[in-house]
């Protein structure tokens, strides 16, 4: 019959539960024989199997490793290219666009169907050409000169000149200022630009009023 110490260093060194068990059930065997022949002897061998299998459990816990936490992988989760539901981070609140709208007095012209203004504008709203009376972006044209136009609301006049513009923003109070684009004037039976920003400049004006023109006069005509 092999010695305990023998056994329990067997039994420790073969490490699974699945890999004792043979071994356990031969040793009770043999000690359940041995209980019948010298109890006193049974017990004491009892006594130590008890303390050899416990060793042999607490061994095998302690040499398992630990698995991997999940925080380990966490980032793959997270930056999963394949993840049809994957969205871009939040950069934090972006700039508001403040809309700014715009229309500018371009040029004016006198001839025998009366005075009319030109102007053009950020919107095709702004983009007309109109005669005393008319209305644009809710200023009445009170008065139509050889350069500039009187706008009227609520009783209150704003005289705008050939090249500057009412402009507002966030749909705020018009405020009136200067406009970068060379203006133009025209004289009765003719449209010209102004030179100021070059030949160049003062014929693209002289295009636009003429543009302008012709869509009057199909207005006029229909």
């Amino acid at each position: 019959m092999p010695s305990p110490g023998g056994f329990f260093n067997g039994l420790v060194g073969v490490g699974s539960w699945s890999q004792c068990a043979p071994k356990l059930a031969w040793w009770l065997t043999i000690s359940l024989g041995l209980r019948a022949r010298a109890p006193g002897r049974f017990k004491l061998l009892s006594l130590a199997l008890a303390f050899g299998t416990a060793t042999a459990i607490q061994a095998q816990s302690t040499n398992a490793v630990a698995g991997p936490e999940y925080q380990a992988f966490k980032l793959i989760a997270d930056r999963n290219i394949f993840d049809p539901n994957r969205s871009s981070r939040s950069r934090g609140p972006t700039e508001k666009q403040v809309p700014v709208e715009s229309f500018a007095l371009i040029g004016t012209m006198s001839y025998e169907k009366g005075d009319f203004a030109f102007f053009d504008g950020s919107g095709s709203e702004f983009k007309k050409v109109l005669k005393t009376g008319d209305t644009i972006a809710g200023y009445r044209i009170a008065e139509i000169t050889s350069d500039a136009v009187r706008l009227e609301v609520n009783g209150a006049q704003t005289e705008l000149r050939v090249g500057m513009q009412m402009k507002r923003e966030d749909e705020g109070e018009w405020q009136r200022s200067a406009r970068t684009l060379a203006a133009a004037s025209a004289t009765p039976g003719q449209v010209s630009g102004e030179k100021s920003g070059g030949e160049s400049t003062g014929a693209e004006q002289s295009d636009v009023l003429k543009r302008l023109m012709q869509q009057r006069e199909q207005e006029t005509n229909k």
